[in-house]
């Protein structure tokens, strides 16, 4: 199975990381280093434990990045925990028991690296604001009792900064890629609390206008699935974005309707952890038992399913089964009120349609 485009972002991560790591580490030191003794057997320690943290905790890294102290802080845990997870991987429980000062050298190796990928990150970072704040971090490092810091190694700090502009070139040419001003999403509001975006896939064609109304339906019609997938992937790389950036990450609703129900496997990115949580299933209460076998399958992949009814008048208190969200017309509650308490023992969960659109 190829890697999708979220993957294929993480994977380059680690490299990243890594080419940075192996900087630092001639920057950041201890007297009588026992875990490593060349950048080749640092390189075996650190390259596996990047990968579970890139794997793991990438994407939960991007707080603080305008104070790389309480970045270090904050994110110091997750490295953590990558580097206790190779440590039972590989039975190296003496790592921690014999060789403490080492492995904080390692950690603070990592999480520098970690901090000066995402400060510089391609969406939202700042390259010269980095640089000089790198500067005050070596500062800081250099007072601890342990670290040998060579922070006025100004060959190996320029070596890193220059590897950190070639790889944010790099990550612009990945995102720059999927962009064209004739093929878009439009994400619009669809629910105020909470909030969810709805999705409209755009594409402008010159000169579309000027065929055959009929043979333009017919061709939507026969590429439906493929022009799914593009808006599907242009949604993928849209939350990318906001978990690199210093953001909140929004909540999208994917439409389950006849094109989808052709091929589900078009939501597989989805299960994802990076992306399962910012993205739900809108099915159209009236299409439930159509498209039941398709929300099976998405029940299946663990992918969060959201109803919608959009009659206003006065139903019967079984219209809904247990635990179960629904998009509703805000007055539709209103008409309904006596359901009010079953439907609340029941675990069914109301969001008001968002009304301009």
């Amino acid at each position: 199975m190829s890697l999708s485009v979220i993957d294929k972002y993480v994977e380059k991560k680690k490299k990243d990381i890594l080419e940075y790591a192996k900087i630092l580490e001639s920057l950041i030191t201890l007297e009588d280093n026992k875990m490593w003794s060349n950048k080749s057997e640092f390189s075996v320690n650190c390259k596996e434990i990047i990968a579970i943290y890139a794997d793991k905790y990438y994407f939960d890294n991007n707080v603080h990045r305008d104070n790389p102290i309480e970045y270090a802080n904050d994110n110091i845990n997750f490295v953590l925990q990558a580097i206790i997870e190779y440590i039972k991987t590989n039975n190296k429980q003496s790592m921690l028991r014999d060789l403490k000062n080492e492995t904080f050298l390692l950690s603070v190796i990592i999480c520098t690296s970690c901090y000066l990928d995402i400060a510089t990150n391609v969406v939202d970072g700042n390259y010269v604001d980095t640089k000089n704040k790198f500067k005050y971090l070596l500062s800081y490092l250099k007072k601890t009792k342990i670290l040998k810091v060579y922070n006025n190694d100004r060959v190996r700090i320029n070596e890193l900064f220059n590897a950190l502009k070639k790889n944010a070139k790099e990550d612009g040419k990945f995102f720059q890629y999927f962009e064209n001003i004739n093929c878009y999403n439009r994400y619009y509001i669809y629910t105020s609390e909470p909030v969810y975006y709805g999705i409209e896939f755009k594409y402008n064609i010159p000169e579309l206008k000027d065929f055959d109304a009929s043979l333009v339906d017919k061709v939507k019609e026969n590429y439906g699935v493929k022009l799914l997938n593009i808006s599907l992937e242009l949604l993928v790389i849209n939350i990318l974005r906001e978990l690199i950036s210093n953001g909140e990450v929004k909540n999208y609703l994917i439409l389950l309707d006849d094109v989808l129900s052709k091929k589900i496997s078009l939501l597989n990115p989805f299960t994802q952890k990076y992306l399962n949580k910012y993205v739900s299933i809108l099915v159209p209460l009236e299409k439930e038992t159509d498209y039941n076998e398709e929300i099976g399958k998405i029940n299946k992949m663990g992918i969060n399913i959201i109803y919608e009814y959009l009659e206003s008048g006065n139903v019967n208190e079984n219209k809904f089964t247990y635990d179960m969200e629904v998009i509703v017309l805000p007055e539709f509650l209103d008409n309904n009120l006596e359901n009010e308490y079953t439907w609340d023992k029941n675990g069914i969960k109301f969001i008001s349609r968002n009304k301009e659109d």
